[in-house]
């Protein structure tokens, strides 16, 4: 065993092998009275002379680190140095309040989280505490009202107001590693209580092993960053490494999101043409004839019209039908349009329909009427044309029932996207938005 030697602070005080496995264990605070092993969980005494294993906890391996803090590593906050000391894992089970608009209650949940003692260069204290959501600081405080809970509700430590508890369960301890001024076993538990002003407010009661509480603590815990707990703890050598990466990725992010910036402006400038139809080329309008018998009504299309030569330039080219009509009232309208050789190039048709009406309702107990409409008023398509060419076509129509119902044909030409392309663009948005989110996920993480 190494004798004690006088050093300057934060270097090992102390240095002996774990009775246990042979591990090396360096202390650190004089005050420490076990620590725990962080090669097979046996917690030692620190001051006898033969450090007698006191206790053996789980093993180590199941309880490794959440990240990238290591016992012994060192910290500055507001200036202060720390140091690790210990790690106590805890599990929770407790309940957590909960109101949405059905109402509020409390439910039942599980936590794991380790909870980290840094000291500091004046020998004072305090916790880390770490789980899946992140990181808070959590110091002890003299409450101006202390008080424990009571009927589901608790005081306001400073303003004597009533709080509505969030948490409130056992913890208990499944690992630690370490040091420790008093002795720490497998399954120790802790009462709390937490309410929410801002930050947290928590009243732990620890237990004896029959159950009776033995020592009443307050905490209040401060979230704090990933990025925050990084530079607090730079100097480190494994923390610089993650630095470093942490500026490299930094880099990488502000290229591509860059890139992604400027693919999004592109999309956008895309998005925005293709909403336009190009340039009106040609049009035509016709009227649909009223049936001569309305309970006779041919199923039958019949030719209408004819539509007049138009001449269409190579590249995109969009055919729109559109019908203005009647309230309650249908018409069937396709279009056969032809190229100058005779070939059919393209067809369109369309059942097109206005309907509207009242309709009662009654649900939960309520019940009116309300107004509903549903209407089929145009039909589009796309298609590239090849070489300059001459189109004509045909109409056929079924008579409808009623009059006054109006088709009009439009030809634009230079319509940049077709609806495909516009699906593909969509997608593609999709994707950049998502690339961009998480870039920017990437960048706060690191």
């Amino acid at each position: 065993m190494a004798s004690i030697k006088p050093q300057s602070y934060f270097q090992t005080i102390k240095q002996f092998r774990c009775t246990n496995c042979g591990g090396e264990i360096s202390l650190i605070n004089t005050r420490t009275r076990y620590i725990g092993c962080q090669y097979c969980g046996a917690v030692v005494d620190a001051r006898s002379e033969a450090h007698q294993v006191i206790a053996k906890l789980n093993q180590p391996s199941k309880y490794p680190p959440k990240s990238f803090i290591r016992l012994g590593m060192q910290a500055r906050f507001d200036g202060i140095k720390y140091q690790v000391l210990g790690r106590t894992c805890w599990r929770s089970v407790y309940k957590e309040y909960w109101k949405d608009e059905d109402g509020s209650g409390y439910s039942d949940e599980t936590w794991k989280y380790d909870e980290w003692v840094l000291m500091s260069e004046y020998q004072t204290f305090f916790y880390l505490i770490e789980d899946e959501e992140g990181y808070a600081i959590s110091t002890s405080i003299v409450p101006v009202y202390p008080n424990l809970l009571l009927n589901l509700k608790i005081k306001d430590f400073y303003s004597n107001s009533i709080r509505q508890v969030q948490e409130y369960g056992n913890s208990e301890v499944v690992f630690f590693e370490g040091e420790s001024t008093y002795q720490i076993h497998t399954g120790d538990k802790v009462q709390f209580t937490e309410y929410v002003a801002g930050n947290s407010f928590i009243v732990e009661t620890r237990l004896d092993n029959t159950g009776t509480a033995k020592e009443i603590e307050f905490f209040e815990e401060t979230r704090i960053s990933r990025n925050q707990l990084l530079t607090a703890f730079e100097g480190n050598p494994e923390v610089d490494k993650l630095l470093q990466l942490r500026t490299q990725r930094r880099a990488n992010n502000k290229f591509w999101l860059k890139t992604f910036g400027f693919a999004g402006i592109v999309f956008l400038l895309l998005l925005f043409y293709s909403l336009g139809s190009g340039n009106q080329i040609f049009t035509q309008k016709f009227v649909i004839p009223q049936a001569l018998d309305s309970n006779k009504i041919s199923e039958t299309p019949e030719l209408l019209t004819l539509i007049r030569p138009f001449e269409v330039q190579p590249g995109i080219v969009k055919l729109v039908l559109s019908a203005s009509f009647p309230d309650n009232s249908d018409a069937w309208v396709g279009l056969e349009l032809q190229d100058s050789k005779g070939e059919i190039a393209n067809v369109l048709d369309d059942n097109f329909f206005q309907e509207s009406g009242t309709e009662y309702w009654q649900e939960d107990g309520e019940s009116g009427w309300e107004d509903w409409e549903e209407s089929e008023r145009e039909k589009e398509a796309y298609y590239r044309v090849e070489q300059t060419d001459t189109y004509s076509g045909k109409v056929y129509v079924i008579p409808n029932a009623k009059g006054d119902v109006t088709v009009q044909f439009t030809v634009f030409q230079g319509s940049i996207l077709s609806r495909y392309f516009m699906i593909a663009a969509i997608c593609c948005g999709v994707g950049f938005v998502i690339m961009v989110l998480a870039g920017i996920r990437d960048w706060n993480v690191m």
